[in-house]
């Protein structure tokens, strides 16, 4: 082969590899590119779920602050002006966990418990069933109709009367219907209707009051 025909054919193969570094070059370039294209929308994202957290840490907080507060009203209107109801909120193994303690201002500080530990059965009650109202709510997966059966059942019968009251408060406050299936008689009163069940020889009888 000749010093003219080895220089063509280098001159060729140079070509080639300037062809190919310049492909090189330019998919280098879109992979740049793309790669900082990616690093702002990771970035957007990243901004758009601290905004969406916030958003729901403060929902979750209304939320909270108005269950503390409709639980907190029930039971100084059952027991005092010196308690209330507490809630935290924490996040174990992925999954929600909500604590809820029921504090009593005494003049040695203050007391707190588990309401279905080391309180009454009235306590208990008294928090519990306007909690369940306000999750059957949010649920929204109920047409605002309630029906409680023996509800209160363990509070002291000189205060049936005021827990009569507070349903009805709380009906109105709302928006749901109640309705209680209760042997507390004095629930009556405060009731929009009543119905007195009674029964003789297998027969029941069913009566407007």
């Amino acid at each position: 082969m000749s010093v003219e025909a080895i220089y063509q054919q280098r001159v060729e193969s140079l070509k080639e590899k300037r062809s190919e570094n310049a492909l090189l070059d330019r998919q280098i370039e879109s992979g740049l590119v793309k790669m900082e294209q990616t690093i702002v929308q990771l970035e957007i994202g990243k901004n758009a779920l601290t905004f969406l957290e916030r958003i729901a840490n403060s929902r979750r907080g209304q939320m909270k602050n108005r269950i503390e507060s409709v639980l907190s009203e029930a039971l100084q209107l059952m027991y005092g002006p010196s308690y209330r109801v507490e809630m935290s909120y924490t996040v174990k193994r992925n999954r929600s966990d909500m604590t809820i303690e029921v504090i009593r201002d005494t003049p040695c500080g203050e007391v707190r418990r588990d309401p279905m530990e080391g309180t009454g059965g009235g306590v208990a009650d008294t928090i519990t069933v306007p909690l369940r109202l306000l999750v059957l709510l949010g649920s929204k997966q109920t047409d605002k109709v309630a029906i409680l059966d023996e509800c209160y059942k363990h509070v002291d019968p000189e205060r049936v009367e005021i827990v009569s009251e507070f349903l009805r408060i709380l009906s109105e406050r709302l928006g749901m219907q109640i309705i209680i299936c209760s042997h507390h008689e004095q629930m009556m009163d405060k009731a929009e209707v009543s119905y007195h069940v009674s029964e003789k020889d297998g027969v029941s009888k069913v009566l407007e009051r």
